[in-house]
């Protein structure tokens, strides 16, 4: 085991490194200048700490928030590397304090605040301090044409001129179009960088938008539906923060508020209590969560439209960092786009900016401000809009948000499945997904010839489908964990785990298809038919229960969740909720009168 690897897994704590890390790592020990674009969980912090404790000297790490820095000196010396932190927020004897540790050679990451950089003091500790690697984390702040530009971030290209040799440049994000990513290697004057975008997608959140017009009331059972499980909620004002969590705990919800407009102290102290777990549910303003220490949120609610896709895909990202399914819910209201609009309009709280450059920022929030407004009125598929917003191509059906389940149906997959992944077995896992399905297809082409797959026996096993199909399979085995993408020593496909039990003992494995409204109606109607008497006094009550609301029907619960209560027939509150729990949240009354019917017909 070489010395990355045994680091990685003696200090950080991690069997395996995640895509892209090593690729980064090694260049940074080669010297090269790097550029890495990963998300939020992707493991961006670990691609530079690595490095510092490899690379001879020390290593400079700016970034932009105070906790965010606290958290990760923190963290660091809990697990034996030495750190420290500058910052305002210290007083001048932490400040000394640390810069003696630094200068006395004892640390080998240094934390800073952007602001701090050009100060004298700091500037006499530079010129002896061997600094062999700057690192700028959260760097889409050094583009104007980011979402979260911050001028002091255009302070460090002077301060790199100013050191008498110039370090290994590190520039890592989790949010950066292909725009935005130009301008941080132009401005940081990064030479022939490595260059590392990871893919935008992460296939176990659950992306949804719901145009509401009771968002309190639709936040509550959304939370109460989900049970004792850690979430955010996003709010725009700091008012909103604080009603929000009142709400919520006067509902016997325990939720904490925060926002910057609170003490520091007492907004640490709200964070550490959510982060250990000790309150579930915290409310909060954007001012929450970069870099934020927590990976089992199993949900993200935003209550209000976030300013721009960017916010929304980091804020969102905070979610389900474990890899286990979580939900990102959007709460809309078109008063929504009123308030961004007033506070584009607004001069922006920043002298240093000409007339010109504000009328060009106002132009620019107001294009994101439309791309925003196009994603929560998009009848698409909401992964799809996301990933190509960020320049990366996609499906456009996912079967995994709320706009392709509204438009999908259920599909037993489980043959077609078994095939593909006996494949991936057959070729001793060194096929990428286009020879596999070329493979499957039963194609002689000379490259599958000649390394002997048209013999095995998956050869040509699924020539009654098309590539189209097979790819859409395929795809979802990935991103249910079933098939796991290996991109050493090249891009190839290996079976996990999770794949044993379909390969060997049948389980079953089911995907959402798209289909036309025809077709879902016959698939209703045909479910229907095999309890007509219990779908018909369901319909019956549903009806009921709409023109007492002064709603349509489906508000009510919809006609595939008839279907689904229809054929599974749940008999208590928790298989009940297993059915509503992505789309209808049903009042206990209401949820009691469904069971009530449900267990009268199977008493029949």
């Amino acid at each position: 085991m070489d010395l990355k690897h045994r680091l990685l897994r003696e200090t950080f704590g991690y069997t395996e490194f995640r895509p892209g890390q090593q690729k980064l790592i090694d260049a940074m020990l080669s010297g090269r200048d790097v550029l890495g674009v990963m998300p939020t969980g992707a493991g961006k912090s670990i691609c530079y700490q690595m490095s510092a404790m490899l690379l001879p000297g020390v290593t400079l790490v700016i970034s932009p928030l105070i906790s965010l820095m606290q958290d990760q000196v923190a963290a660091l010396q809990r697990i034996g590397i030495s750190a420290c932190l500058l910052n305002s927020a210290q007083t001048l004897q932490e400040r000394q304090s640390a810069m003696r540790l630094a200068s006395s050679g004892r640390c080998k990451l240094i934390y800073i605040a952007p602001e701090r950089l050009l100060a004298p003091e700091f500037g006499d500790l530079m010129t002896y301090l061997p600094i062999s690697m700057v690192a700028v984390d959260e760097a889409h702040c050094i583009s104007q044409w980011g979402h979260d530009f911050r001028p002091s971030y255009r302070k460090i290209p002077q301060f790199l001129q100013s050191l008498p040799k110039r370090p290994i440049v590190s520039a890592f994000t989790a949010t950066a179009t292909a725009q935005v990513r130009e301008d941080i290697v132009r401005a940081l004057h990064l030479q022939s960088p490595e260059r590392l975008v990871t893919s935008f997608d992460r296939p176990n959140l659950h992306y949804e938008v719901r145009r509401v017009y009771d968002r309190e009331a639709q936040l509550l059972r959304f939370i109460q539906k989900q049970g004792n499980v850690s979430g955010i909620v996003y709010c725009l004002t700091r008012k909103k923060t604080e009603e929000m969590a009142r709400y919520l705990c006067d509902n016997d919800i325990h939720a904490v508020a925060y926002h910057a407009g609170m003490e520091s102290m007492v907004r640490r102290a709200v964070q550490q209590r959510f982060v250990s777990g000790n309150v579930p549910v915290i409310v909060a303003t954007n001012a929450f969560g970069m870099g934020i220490d927590k990976s089992d949120v199993r949900f993200v609610v935003h209550f209000g439209m976030p300013r721009d896709i960017e916010s929304y895909y980091q804020e969102a990202g905070r979610a389900g960092r474990d890899g286990a399914l979580a939900h990102c819910l959007l709460l809309f209201d078109e008063k929504d786009i009123d308030f961004h609009e007033y506070l584009i309009r607004q001069d922006p709280e920043n002298p240093a900016l000409t007339e010109e450059e504000v009328e060009w920022l106002r132009k620019k929030n107001m294009t994101r401000l439309r791309e925003i407004k196009r994603y929560v009125f998009t009848d698409g598929c909401l992964r799809q809009y996301i990933l190509q917003y960020f320049g990366q191509t996609a499906p456009d059906f996912c079967g995994q948000c709320g706009n392709c389940e509204a438009s999908s149906m259920e599909k037993d997959v489980t043959t077609a499945a078994q095939k593909l992944l006996s494949c991936v077995y057959r070729v001793r896992e060194q096929c990428n997904a286009d020879m596999l399905c070329r493979i499957l297809l039963g194609e002689k082409e000379r490259d599958i010839v000649e390394a002997g797959y048209a013999a095995v026996s998956t050869f040509g096993i699924m020539k009654d489908s098309t590539q189209k199909e097979i790819m859409t399979i395929l795809q979802h085995l990935v991103s249910f964990g079933y098939l796991v993408q290996q991109d050493n020593p090249y891009p190839r496909l290996c079976l996990s785990a999770k794949a044993k039990p379909v390969l060997f003992h049948g389980e079953k494995v089911a995907i959402r298809i798209r289909v036309s409204p025809q077709e879902a109606r016959l698939a209703r109607q045909s479910n229907s038919s095999e309890n007509p008497d219990l779908s018909k006094e369901l319909r019956e009550y549903r009806k009921r229960a709409a023109t007492l609301r002064g709603v349509p029907a489906f508000v009510v619960f919809s006609d595939r969740t008839l279907e689904e209560l229809v054929k599974n027939l749940p008999q208590n509150e928790i298989q009940l909720a297993g059915i509503l729990r992505k789309r209808e949240q049903l009042n206990e009354r209401n949820q009691k009168k469904i069971l009530e019917i449900i267990r009268k017909y199977i008493d029949c």
